[in-house]
């Protein structure tokens, strides 16, 4: 459950920018599947609200529920019985500041993957076609140069070659193979197109409940 819950390593605040040269061989793909999942209204959220939903043999083992400012940069972040408001720019260094933190990082990573693939320090390569769950779908690696909490952590996008959504991923911890899990239930509010239901291969289950996307 700790690499589950510490998998993700968003930059401190989203920016939809150029990818390297490095990572030209994913680029078109990058950025149909960006904007597939609305990153042309990005610029327009102001707030998004969500829960991330734990479940195991379908019990609920954990929840965190956010209102995140992306206009303010902050994130208020309800966990454990604790509650706290994070400067995403300047996290602190107390205890639950840190962890709130790694909340915001991990949860929001789940919750807007397919919108990080522009950012700044991520390689994307693109890997042909692969059959996944009896369809053809386009992959996408993606590799990391010092951004975020775990920068060494790798992942596979398995995309829909119509759609350019997200069906399926792999999680590679520093590059080795972890587990997979699904992308559906996709919902879109303010301009935003996000997957709420992930349905892992170890068991676990991962769903956004509750969003809710402001847009200006």
């Amino acid at each position: 459950m700790k690499k589950l819950l510490c998998s993700a390593f968003l930059a401190p605040l989203l920016t939809f920018l150029l990818p390297s040269a490095s990572a030209a061989d994913g680029t078109a793909l990058a950025q149909e599947v960006a904007k597939a999942n609305g990153s042309e209204n990005w610029g327009n959220v102001h707030t998004i609200d969500f829960a991330f939903v734990v479940e195991k043999e379908g019990k609920q083992v954990a929840k965190a529920e956010h209102h995140w400012d992306v206009a303010a940069g902050t994130d208020e972040v309800k966990w454990k019985g604790k509650e706290v408001k994070i400067d995403l720019a300047n996290p602190g260094t107390s205890e639950d500041e840190k962890a709130g933190y790694a909340r915001w990082v991990n949860d929001s990573y789940w919750l807007l993957a397919p919108l990080k693939l522009q950012d700044k320090g991520v390689t994307t390569e693109a890997e042909g076609t692969k059959e996944m769950n009896g369809r053809k779908c386009d992959v996408l690696k993606l590799s990391f140069a010092q951004v975020g909490l775990t920068p060494s952590d790798q992942y596979r996008l398995y995309v829909d070659p119509q759609s350019k959504l997200v069906t399926y991923w792999d999680y590679l911890p520093k590059g080795e193979k972890g587990m997979s899990g699904t992308w559906e239930d996709y919902q879109k509010s303010g301009g935003i197109t996000l997957a709420t239901d992930h349905k892992m291969d170890n068991g676990i289950r991962i769903r956004i409940e509750g969003l809710k996307v402001t847009a200006n």
